[in-house]
């Protein structure tokens, strides 16, 4: 019955097109995040960019570091190093108009590749804790993309590259009430057996219904990926080999939701229905024995704000969010493993791993609060308490033997099934501060908490000896100062932050998940633009961090005050826009990448790279235009991310070689 209801609700605005109006501007987020550490990437950049993976966007946005993987695999760093696992992605949420794509607690490493970034009509950067709004995994960051304006002219662009890859998106619209986007993307990789056909459709909707206006949204998306794991060099001809041409993802989802809106009085009223469903089938093929896992998560909800307009210098705002999830995970080796070691070959079996079923029931409720003051002091402060319920059912024999019951040697089977269990997380976070403009500076101070509760795969899918895991949420505690300056001929953004993390989930040595770990995270970022003069505009997002570890395991090489591993002191981009003729734009990208360390301990280490990118439009008529770019102009050989590990040492995935692309846009 509530799914009939959410979908009901959910496509009842498309019956009143005919009365559609323009496209609502609402203020879903409004005093939410801290403005210095924001970063907005327009609906122009995102055309001109026209990026084969969200990380060439991403490059723009100061203290940002999506690592590309294999094809549109990716990995994130939003003030922090570029965390790995299975909790890895539970630090930082995406978002789709401020919901998340994904169910609390269900997070996917990879999932950049369900948003439909090149139909965005913008994309919002929100570095450091933002789970007073958002919720828990939130803990680092979030990147919210905003969907189809339905202001947009029609369009169609194309492209191809010297790989034979083609890709394409299209938008088109007869009027005021609906908008449709399509992405088209077939790449051939340039990695021995690599590649990938992706497809994504977005559709909008405006309408009105009695007083209430109604906007809903429709994404799907597909993926079908041949996928390269680590190579042992970035350096020699042998970097575009693929030593696993079996591997594979194919993935999957829906999201649907309705924002309905209306002002009443002193009240302005948000609603929003959602659902959400994804798929996805792969080989970890990373692991002895490459055993196959199938996932798949369904949920819905519905997210409720209300701004109150009716005190003089004061704003406040206040919502809840609730959510019901249905999540299923398989793992299955189809083969048994003899190519391995005598004690891997007996704990990995053949047959099914692991066979489980999580019920989840999220319900959180927030408020903001804004006062202005005489003397233009802004204070603000944000609230939200949240509970996250975990129901799990074990669908296989608990405990650590085969499938059948039978024993493993060496003491039991790698693989370790927990009884059912229902486990329940309160979490709380909160953000205050002030701001104060000073002729063309605004000047912000703010602390915020956050928190993100262990994720399913933390839990529930266990290793060894473990029967259970003990976890507590991840905690981490920000300060931040920050300027925003605007001038005749530049705007910039300075930014400096500290971080504690505590109660950080990692593996010990007997491949346990534990709680416990501590860091701490202090950096600044700059970023803005500077017109030298008309025909050249210099744009810039660079970062200076540290991440250290804040406490000690020497058995899996941590040392308080080593630096995280994958997290570079320095990096960034500078972006030189120049326009040397009438109807020519040209953008020269200069991308560096700082050395940093490979493992805990700090005893290997990458010594970073230095790249450019040209970038480049040519109008040929008022509706035609020419697009074009070459990508690592000098064909440098790096590695877009660099690891270490103990069984088989450095490791890496190589870059990009140098990459001519080609194509047009028309508008119509």
């Amino acid at each position: 019955m509530p799914l009939i209801f959410l979908f009901f609700t959910t496509f009842s605005s498309l019956i009143f097109l005919s009365n559609a109006s323009e496209e609502m501007k609402v203020a879903l987020d409004k005093n939410w995040n801290f403005a210095p550490s924001v970063e907005t990437i327009s609906s122009d950049d995102i055309k001109f960019f026209n990026s084969s993976h969200t990380k060439e966007l991403l490059n723009s946005s100061a203290g940002s570091w999506i690592s590309r993987g294999s094809g549109q695999e990716s990995l994130i760093s939003l003030r922090s190093p570029v965390l790995t696992g299975s909790g890895a992605c539970g630090s930082f949420l995406i978002l789709e108009d401020s919901l998340p794509i994904r169910p609390a607690g269900f997070c996917n490493v990879n999932n950049l590749f369900e948003v439909s970034s090149n139909l965005a009509s913008r994309i919002e950067v929100l570095k450091g804790p933002s789970s007073a709004r958002f919720g828990g995994n939130a803990l680092h960051g979030a990147i919210n993309f905003k969907t189809l304006n339905i202001d947009e002219k029609n369009y169609l662009k194309t492209e191809v590259n010297n790989d034979e890859s083609f890709k394409s998106s299209f938008q088109y619209q007869e009027d005021s009430s609906w908008t449709l986007g399509l992405s088209l993307n077939k790449d051939k990789g340039f990695r021995e057996a690599t590649g990938f056909d992706q497809q994504k459709l977005a559709f909008k909707a405006f309408s009105e219904v009695d007083d209430w206006e109604a906007q809903t949204f429709i994404n799907l998306t597909n993926l079908n990926q041949e996928t390269a794991g680590y190579n042992n060099s970035y350096k020699a001809s042998s970097r575009l080999s693929n030593l696993n041409p079996e591997a594979y993802r194919d993935a999957k989802s829906l999201r649907l939701n309705s924002l309905l809106s209306k002002n009443k009085g002193d009240f302005s009223l948000q609603l929003r229905p959602y659902a959400r469903h994804s798929k996805m089938r792969f080989i970890q093929h990373y692991l002895p024995g490459k055993p196959i896992e199938k996932n798949s998560q369904i949920s819905y909800g519905v997210n409720f704000v209300t701004d109150v307009n009716s005190f003089d210098q004061h704003e406040l705002s206040f919502g809840f969010n609730f959510e019901l999830a249905k999540i299923d995970l398989e793992e299955f080796q189809p083969n048994q493993l003899t190519t391995s070691s005598v004690f891997n070959n007996a704990v990995r079996p053949q047959g099914l791993h692991y066979d489980f079923e999580v019920d989840t029931n999220l319900l959180a409720v927030f408020l903001s609060h804004v006062y202005i003051t005489e003397e233009n002091y802004k204070i603000f402060s944000n609230l939200r308490f949240e509970r996250l319920n975990y129901d799990y059912d074990n669908l296989m024999l608990d405990g650590r033997t085969k499938a059948d019951g039978t024993e493993c040697g060496f003491g039991g089977c790698y693989y370790s099934r927990p009884a059912d269990t229902e486990i329940s997380f309160f979490d709380n976070s909160l953000r205050f501060g002030f701001s104060k403009k000073v002729e063309n500076d605004e000047f912000f101070l703010q602390f915020s908490k956050g928190f993100r509760p262990p994720q399913i795969n933390e839990l529930f899918r266990l290793q060894k000896a473990q029967t259970i895991a003990d976890l507590n949420s991840e905690q981490i505690n920000s300060m931040e100062f920050g300027i925003l300056s605007k001038g005749d001929n530049f705007s910039n953004k300075f930014v400096l932050y500290y971080s504690k993390k505590k109660n950080y989930i990692y593996k010990d040595n007997d491949a346990s998940t534990v709680t416990g770990g501590k860091s701490k995270h202090q950096g600044m970022e700059i970023s803005g633009t500077f017109n030298v003069e008309p025909k050249l505009i210099i744009k810039y997002a660079l970062s200076f961090a540290e991440h250290l570890y804040d406490y000690s395991f020497a058995s899996i090489g941590v040392l308080d005050g080593n630096l995280i591993d994958t997290a570079p002191r320095v990096y960034g981009s500078i972006f030189f826009n120049i326009f040397p003729v009438e109807k020519l734009t040209l953008q020269i990208e200069e991308e560096y990448m700082g050395k940093y360390f490979l493992d805990p301990a700090n005893e290997y280490s990458y010594p970073g790279h230095f790249l450019t990118n040209i970038r480049g439009f040519y109008n040929l008529t008022s509706q035609l235009d020419i697009n074009f770019s070459l990508m690592n102009v000098f064909n440098k050989r790096y590695a877009e991310r660099a690891d270490y590990s103990i069984f088989s040492g450095k490791r890496y995935f190589p870059g990009l070689p140098i990459q001519w692309r080609f194509g047009f846009s028309y508008l119509f």
